[in-house]
């Protein structure tokens, strides 16, 4: 007799997970947008775009919740989907993802140099265009073997 596979997580962390999800993606890209696109030109490092900042500061908020939101998901979650292999690729890789988001953006404080500044920032914008895709994914393989158990 199998049993069935029942590792979806509570309808409210799913949401607050969507929700934050989003935010940051939202933020991201409106950073992206005010900094490099609306920001004056003419100069070697133009001024910032007067919204920058405060859009920053909504991307910082979002990412301190979503680290507390992705970090509840290891208690049970983690441990009951590693038993399911065809899980375990794509939430490695959400992990990963996840880990360089929260590096990188911790780098932009501690280790801020000038020659590191343009490798942190790339870096956090690729994982962070990554970060929906695999998000995506890890449900869209969950739901399918939580339907085939």
């Amino acid at each position: 007799m199998r049993h069935r596979l029942h590792n979806s997580l509570p309808r409210w962390h799913r949401r607050t997970i969507y929700a934050l999800t989003g935010a940051l993606v939202l933020t991201g890209l409106g950073w992206l947008v005010v900094a490099y696109l609306l920001a004056p030109a003419g100069e070697p490092t133009p001024t910032p775009h007067p919204l920058a900042g405060p859009v920053l500061a909504l991307h910082g908020v979002a990412a301190y919740a979503a680290l507390v939101a992705f970090a509840l998901v290891g208690h049970v979650h983690m441990r009951t989907g590693w038993r399911v292999p065809a899980l375990r690729s794509g939430a490695f890789w959400l992990c990963v993802t996840m880990a360089a988001l929260a590096l990188t953006g911790l780098g932009f404080y501690y280790i801020a140099t000038e020659s590191a500044i343009p490798l942190l920032r790339w870096s956090h914008v690729v994982a962070g265009v990554l970060l929906p895709f695999w998000l995506a994914l890890h449900i869209a393989r969950g739901r399918r073997a939580m339907r085939r158990s």
